[in-house]
C-alpha cells in the first residue's frame, strides 16, 4: 500500500459538523494512519468556520499530533460553496487554496439535494476568472448535477477534477450515487478519491473504497493512485485555472 493523502476531510474540532473536540480529532487522525494516509487537507465549511482562525486552529492539532505521536502532516484549506463566493476576497480564497504559485486550487463542493447547478456553474466560472483551479468535491452527491445533460464533462473540460466520496463508493449515500460514483471512476472522470471523515464513526474509508473498485474490476493499482498519486500530485504541482487570472486593478 502507498502512501496515501486526503484532500477532503473534516479534522478540525469544534469548528464545523465535523469533530467535537480534540479528543475526536486525535482518534479520526490515528485512524487514518491505520488507513494508510500520511496527510491531510483539513476541510471545514467555510459557512461554518472564521477564516482568520483556520491557520490557528490548524496550529493547535499539530501541536496535539505531535505530543499525541501521531506522524501525520496536515494542511490548512476548507471546504467552498458557491453560494460563500460573494463573501469571499481573492486573498481569502488564496488562504485556503492548495498547490504552489500559479497553479492554486480551491475544494469546491457540489451541493447535495435539490442542488443549484446554475448556481454552481456560476460559481465554477468565478473561480476560474478569479485564477483559481478548482477541485469539485462529491459530484456524485448531486443528483441534479448528475443528470443534467453534459454538464460536468463541460466543467471537467475547462479544467476542473472531480474528487468522488469513499463513502459513496461504499453505498452509504444511496444506490444512485453509488451507481454515478463507480461510473466516474471506470470511466476515468474521478481524479481522487477522499473520505469526506467527520467523526470517528464516519471516519476514514480508503483502504475500504480501493478494495470495493477492486471487486468491481477496477485494477487495483489505478485505484490506489486515486488515494496517493493523484492528491500527492495536486498539492505539489497545484491545478492551474483553464482561464487568465485576473490582473489586479
Amino acid at each position: 500500500m502507498s502512501t496515501r493523502t486526503e484532500l477532503h476531510f473534516h479534522l478540525l474540532p469544534g469548528v464545523d459538523d465535523g469533530p467535537r473536540d480534540m479528543g475526536d480529532t486525535l482518534e479520526l487522525a490515528r485512524l487514518a494512519i491505520a488507513d494508510g494516509t500520511r496527510t491531510i487537507t483539513t476541510t471545514p465549511h467555510v459557512r461554518d468556520a472564521i477564516l482568520a482562525e483556520i491557520p490557528g486552529r490548524v496550529a493547535e492539532v499539530r501541536a496535539a499530533l505531535r505530543d499525541d505521536g501521531i506522524a501525520l502532516t496536515v494542511h490548512t484549506g476548507a471546504e467552498l460553496a458557491h453560494t460563500d463566493l460573494p463573501r469571499l476576497s481573492d486573498a481569502d480564497l488564496d488562504a485556503i487554496a492548495q498547490g504552489p504559485a500559479g497553479c492554486r486550487w480551491v475544494l469546491l463542493e457540489a451541493p447535495l439535494a435539490g442542488g443549484d447547478v446554475d448556481g454552481l456553474r456560476a460559481g465554477l466560472a468565478e473561480v476560474r476568472e478569479r485564477g483559481f483551479g478548482v477541485l469539485l468535491a462529491h459530484p456524485e452527491r448531486c443528483a441534479e448535477l448528475m443528470q443534467a445533460d453534459g454538464v460536468l464533462d463541460a466543467e471537467l473540460a475547462r479544467g476542473a477534477r472531480a474528487q468522488v466520496n469513499a463513502t459513496s463508493l461504499l453505498g452509504r449515500h444511496g444506490d444512485d450515487a453509488r451507481a454515478w460514483a463507480l461510473d466516474l471512476v471506470r470511466s476515468g472522470r474521478a481524479h481522487v478519491l477522499a473520505s469526506d471523515a467527520h467523526r470517528p464513526a464516519r471516519g476514514p474509508v480508503l483502504t475500504a473504497a480501493v478494495a470495493e473498485l477492486a471487486s468491481q474490476g477496477v485494477d487495483p493499482a489505478r485505484a490506489e493512485r486515486l488515494v496517493a498519486d493523484h492528491p500527492r500530485a495536486l498539492l505539489e504541482r497545484g491545478l492551474a485555472a483553464s482561464t487568465p487570472a485576473r490582473r489586479a486593478a
